[in-house]
C-alpha cells in the first residue's frame, strides 16, 4: 500500500501517513471521506484459501473488541475486505511506545505502578469480554501523556495470532508483530500451554520488573536461551537492581511471574488489590502559595466562572489586551517582507502550521506548530508548566483550560482532538467529542474555550480575510 495511493481502502478510507509497511502487514493512518474522522487502518494480505476458514475466528474476536469503549483499550470501527486483503479500522495511534518511555524517561516506583494500574484497567475490561492471552510487549503499548498525567493504551488486538495462523512466521525480529519474542512470553507462550488471562498477569508482572529496575528479568545468549530461562530461572531479586523498593513489590512480582499459572494471581482483580498494598516512597509537598497570590494569583485562577458554558462567545473588547500583545503584533506585510515579524521561534524550528488570532480580518498574532503533537491551552502557575501554545494573554476571562486540545502532524494531514476541556473545543460549528480526532484543514476556524483562531498553513493559498460578521456567522 503506497503512501501517496490515490484509490481508496475499501472505497472509504483514504491513506495518510504509512507507519510501517512490510510483504504481510502495513499499517498508516488515514481518514474516513464520509465523516472526515481520522483512523488509525491496518492492511493484511491474505494468502489463498485463508478466509473463512482461518480468518473467522479471528473475526469473532473482533466483533468482541467493538463493544469495547474504553481509554485503555485502542478501540477498533470497522473492518472488511478489498480482494486478497483485510483491513481493519482503529482510533489513529496516539503518544509513544511503552517501549520509548522505558528506553528515555524516568519511570520510579511511583510512575511504574501507575503505569501498571491502567494497564491492568484495560485488561480488566478485556478479560470481562472473554478476551485474553494478549501480546503485551512494551511496542504494542501506549503511554499518551498530556501534561504530567500518562495516559496507557493496550494497542493489541490479536495481529500476531492472526498472522501466526495465517503462516507468516518467517520473521524473526522483535520489531516483527508476528514474532514471538521469548523476552516477554510467558512460559505457556513458550511451551505451547493453555493461554488465558493469567498468562496477561505474567505478562504485567515482567513488565513491572522492567519499568522498576530498567532491564528484563530474563535475557540469554540467543531466544533458546531466553526462553529456557523463562520458563525455569526464579525471577531476580528487584532491591539489587533498584535500591530501597519495598519486599512487597518482589512479593507481587513473583507471584503474579510463577512458571506454574495457578499459582499467579487469580484474576486480575486480584492482581489490582495486590498492587495497590504496595507502599510507595514519600513525596516533598509542592511549596504553598503566599496569602496574595492565593487570592488573586494562580488559585484565583484556577476557579472557574459558573457562567462559563461551551458556547462562549469571542472575547469583544479585543484592545484590552492589545497591550499584552505588544512585541507580537503583526503588520500589514509589504512586498517580500516576512509577515511573521519577531517570531524568533519559527525562526529557528520548523514550522508546520501556524494559529492565527485576527482581528477585523487580518493576523494580529501568530503562533507557530513547530511539533508534530502539540498541546493548547493556558499556563499553569501552580505547577509551574506551560503548554506548547499558550493562550493566556488571549483568555482574561480564563475559558481556556490548563490542557485544552492538541494537533497532530501526520506528514500528509493535520487532525486536532479535544484533550477533555472544561468549555470544549470547537472545529467550525462542531463541537469536538473529548479524545476524537477531527481532521484539521487550512483556513479552519478553531474555538479553544471562548478563544477562536484560524488555522494555517504555509504554502497553501492566503487565506481570505473573514470579518467579524463572517465569523458569526459561521458560528
Amino acid at each position: 500500500m503506497p503512501q501517496n495511493d490515490a484509490r481508496l481502502v475499501g472505497g472509504i478510507y483514504r491513506v495518510g501517513q504509512v507507519l510501517s509497511s512490510g510483504a504481510a502487514l502495513t499499517t498508516c493512518t488515514a481518514y474516513n471521506r464520509n465523516t472526515n474522522d481520522v483512523v488509525g487502518l491496518t492492511a493484511i494480505e491474505l494468502p489463498p484459501g485463508s478466509y473463512p476458514s482461518l480468518v473467522q475466528p479471528y473475526l469473532n474476536m473482533l466483533e468482541q473488541r467493538r463493544k469495547i469503549q474504553s481509554p485503555h483499550v485502542l478501540r477498533v470501527h470497522h473492518w472488511g475486505f478489498e480482494g486478497s486483503r483485510m483491513y481493519i479500522v482503529t482510533d489513529p495511534p496516539r503518544g509513544t511506545t511503552l517501549q520509548h518511555v522505558m528506553d528515555n524517561e524516568n519511570t520510579d516506583l511511583r510512575r511504574s505502578l501507575e503505569l501498571i494500574k491502567q494497564l491492568t484497567e484495560g485488561l480488566r475490561i478485556l478479560h470481562a469480554q472473554r478476551i485474553g492471552g494478549l501480546d503485551l510487549r512494551p511496542q504494542l503499548i501506549t503511554v499518551d501523556q498530556i501534561g504530567v498525567n500518562d495516559r496507557v493504551q493496550i494497542d493489541d488486538f490479536g495481529l500476531r495470532t492472526l498472522l501466526r495462523h495465517l503462516g507468516y512466521i518467517n520473521g524473526q525480529s522483535t520489531g516483527d508483530i508476528g514474532y514471538l519474542d521469548p523476552r516477554y512470553a510467558p512460559p505457556e507462550y513458550i511451551n505451547n500451554g493453555q493461554i488465558g488471562p493469567w498468562s496477561d498477569i505474567y505478562q504485567l508482572g515482567l513488565l513491572l520488573f522492567t519499568l522498576v529496575t530498567g532491564r528484563l528479568p530474563f535475557v540469554g545468549h540467543n531466544p533458546a536461551e531466553t526462553g529456557i530461562m523463562q520458563s525455569n530461572a526464579p525471577v531476580p531479586y528487584i532491591a539489587r537492581l533498584a535500591h530501597e523498593t519495598p519486599q512487597e513489590l518482589q512479593e507481587v512480582v513473583e507471584k503474579a511471574m510463577s512458571k506454574a499459572p495457578a499459582q499467579r494471581f487469580s484474576n486480575i482483580l486480584t492482581f489490582i488489590a495486590a498492587l495497590e498494598s504496595i507502599p510507595l516512597p514519600l513525596t516533598r509537598r509542592t511549596p504553598e502559595l503566599t496569602t496574595q497570590e492565593s487570592h488573586t494569583g494562580p488559585q484565583a485562577a484556577q476557579q472557574p466562572s459558573t457562567a462559563l458554558t461551551l458556547e462562549m462567545t469571542l472575547i469583544d473588547d479585543v484592545s484590552r489586551i492589545s497591550t499584552q500583545l505588544e512585541g507580537f503584533i503583526l503588520p500589514q506585510p509589504t512586498g517580500e517582507s516576512r509577515s511573521l515579524t519577531g517570531q524568533a521561534l519559527a525562526e529557528e524550528k520548523e514550522v508546520y502550521a501556524y494559529l492565527r488570532y485576527e482581528k477585523d480580518g487580518r493576523a494580529v498574532h501568530r503562533f507557530p506548530i513547530t511539533g508534530k503533537h502539540t498541546i493548547i491551552g493556558r499556563h499553569d502557575p501552580k505547577r509551574g508548566l506551560t503548554p506548547d501554545i499558550d493562550l493566556s494573554v488571549l483568555d482574561p476571562k480564563m475559558t481556556v483550560s490548563r490542557q485544552h486540545a492538541r494537533i497532530h502532524y501526520e506528514e500528509t494531514f493535520f487532525y486536532i482532538e479535544d484533550i477533555k476541556s472544561r468549555n470544549k473545543t470547537r472545529l467550525g460549528e462542531l463541537t469536538l467529542i473529548p479524545m476524537k480526532a477531527e481532521l484539521l484543514q487550512h483556513g479552519d476556524t478553531i474555538t479553544f474555550g471562548s478563544v477562536r483562531l484560524r488555522f494555517e498553513v504555509p504554502g497553501q493559498p492566503p487565506l481570505k480575510r473573514k470579518t467579524e460578521q463572517d465569523l458569526n456567522e459561521q458560528q
